[in-house]
């Protein structure tokens, strides 16, 4: 009995030992993210994946216009006649509905405008009808809240559109976003807090603003405050009940738009942990990113961490993700 007791404990001994000991090889095997990591292989795999799987793009924020704006902004190599099967797709879309593309949503115009004009086209013709009409009605504009005034503005000022007659001017837009600010700073649809995802994205549209505009400046300045203070330790962020990989996707197209560097900014990084490092827990391989950790693949994931790459090398040119005057 003493014996085959003797043999039970060291067996477990070694099978704790085996254990350490593959952990310890699997943690050596495993690629450090630092500040300083090489994004472009993964980068190229997931600008490949998201074309891959957009074969007839259209009027959709999944395998639509998003895709055909990441491949545009990054220059990518497109399938022959891809543009093409979009343009024929978003004209039989506003044929069928009369040019009215929602009611109560005015994003989906601005995201059409910026899909057209990222791979020059005029939004004022697009079979038959001018896609501006739909900004001249600033209810219609502001009924989604914030939102609708921040996509507005990003599609006005990604190529520096003139405002027709009649048209919701930058100024209603930018007072409108402005007036919505917490006290503190930031922005959200609701709630008490400001929401990580609306902050970013009001600092993306206020960026062609920001340093010239002293409102601006100093509310975006109030927002760069809250997104370093909500941060958590492994550099990701808080948003909509759970972590996620588009809330900090967000935030690193809107620290770029303003010149923030994430890999140098120390109010961004926390500890050895950043958010490039964060990203890429998300990352599934291939190509393929989940929207939270344990989940299978999602298409926006994918989109818009590519998106955060992207706007991650233009700030190395000096460039902004929704500046499209480069790509026309």
């Amino acid at each position: 009995m003493i014996f085959r007791k003797g043999i039970g404990f060291y067996m477990k001994k070694i099978l704790a030992l085996v254990l350490i000991l593959a952990f310890l090889l699997s943690a050596c095997g495993a690629e450090k993210i630092g500040t300083d990591y090489d994004f472009s292989k993964v980068a190229a795999d997931t600008m490949a994946h998201i074309i891959e799987e957009a074969p007839n793009p259209g009027h959709s924020h999944l395998n639509g216009e998003w895709t055909i704006i990441i491949a545009a902004r990054g220059g990518a190599e497109i399938p022959e006649g891809w543009h093409d099967i979009y343009l024929e797709n978003i004209a039989e879309t506003l044929e069928e509905c009369s040019g009215e593309l929602s009611k109560t949503k005015h994003s989906d115009y601005s995201r059409v405008v910026l899909t057209l004009t990222s791979i020059g086209k005029d939004p004022s013709d697009i079979a038959g009808y001018n896609l501006f009409d739909s900004y001249k009605d600033y209810d219609f504009v502001t009924h989604q809240g914030i939102p609708g005034s921040i996509f507005a503005l990003l599609s006005l000022d990604c190529l520096g559109y003139e405002v027709p007659d009649g048209t919701v001017t930058r100024e209603k837009l930018i007072d409108h976003i402005l007036s919505e600010e917490y006290e503190g700073g930031g922005w959200a649809l609701m709630g008490e807090n400001p929401d990580v995802d609306i902050t970013a994205q009001v600092i993306q549209a206020f960026a062609p603003y920001y340093g010239t505009n002293d409102e601006v400046t100093a509310a975006v300045d109030r927002a760069v405050d809250v997104l370093s203070e909500v941060q958590k330790p492994d550099g990701g962020f808080y948003a909509w009940e759970s972590e996620n990989v588009q809330t900090a996707a967000q935030v690193v197209i809107a620290l770029s738009s303003i010149g923030i560097d994430i890999r140098t900014d120390e109010r961004f990084i926390k500890g050895e942990n950043w958010i490039g490092s964060y990203i890429m827990n998300y990352y599934l391989g291939g190509g393929a990113f989940c929207h939270t950790i344990g989940m299978g693949e999602n298409a926006m994931a994918s989109d818009q961490s590519m998106q955060a790459f992207i706007a991650m090398e233009l700030l190395e040119k000096g460039e902004r993700f929704y500046d499209f005057t480069k790509i026309n």
